[in-house]
């Protein structure tokens, strides 16, 4: 059954509903603002403009203030993104290593399944020392090869696609 304007379907509810608890558990906290904002792209996977709403009054701050502090930051997302987002870094470490051959498999994937996951350069990760490393959503990996990075990718996948 479709909704009306102003509505939001039963899924859409939980989140919202969730959304409030943890905006409410870390509003007394220092740096609650980034915390809230993650838990806005935590349960909508964006910074979806009603959630972000919901922080800006428990803030006591204008939306534009916290659009302001979430444009910042590149990791979050203000359009709707696929599940997983894979960031392989590219600085000189991960070059040497490899990371252009991670990424050219991944990107490859990718382009076969583009709602499942994205792929993303990224400068640094800083983790030299595990050459090449990528992000798979917020958790490291390093030292893979193409075909690890695309098993770690499609586990992640795999796991989320299970959890729906």
């Amino acid at each position: 059954m479709a909704t009306q304007p102003g509505e939001v379907d039963s899924a859409a509810a939980a989140k919202y509903a969730a959304l409030r608890r943890e905006i409410k558990e870390c509003a007394q906290e220092p740096g609650a603002t980034l915390d809230m904002l993650h838990a806005v792209q935590r349960q909508f996977g964006y910074l979806e403009p009603q959630a972000v709403g919901m922080v800006a009054e428990e803030l006591g701050i204008t939306k534009a203030q916290l659009y302001g502090v979430a444009t910042f930051y590149t990791m979050f997302f203000f359009e709707p993104k696929p599940p997983v987002i894979a960031r392989v870094c590219v600085n000189l470490s991960c070059h040497l290593r490899g990371a252009q051959e991670v990424l050219h498999t991944l990107e490859e994937a990718a382009a076969a399944q583009p709602e499942d996951f994205e792929v993303e350069e990224v400068m640094c990760l800083g983790l030299c020392e595990q050459a090449p490393a990528l992000l798979v959503n917020e958790v490291a990996v390093g030292g893979v090869s193409p075909a690890e990075a695309l098993q770690k990718v499609q586990a992640k996948v795999s796991a989320i696609a299970g959890s729906e």
